[in-house]
């Protein structure tokens, strides 16, 4: 298993146990992308929500005003 699945994995796992969403895992150009529904979080999950995004490469909300979207976060290959 390389270092960016690996990382992925187990992010993918904390999302799902803070959200209770499905996490889907892609292979993108260099590395692994998880992508997962936006939902309300109560009390400081979303801090806790942060704090795993922040341990990703790259990450970000595809999302609309009403709240509604997707966050992502991308784990890339490390260089030889």
């Amino acid at each position: 298993m390389t270092d960016a699945l690996s990382r992925a994995w187990d992010a993918a796992a904390q999302f799902v146990a803070l959200t209770g969403e499905q996490v889907r895992v892609s292979q993108v150009a260099g590395g692994v992308q998880l992508s997962f529904r936006v939902v309300p979080l109560a009390g400081d999950l979303h801090l806790e929500v942060l704090r795993v995004l922040d341990e990703s490469d790259h990450y970000g909300h595809d999302g609309s005003s009403d709240g509604t979207g997707e966050l992502w976060a991308t784990y890339r290959e490390s260089c030889p």
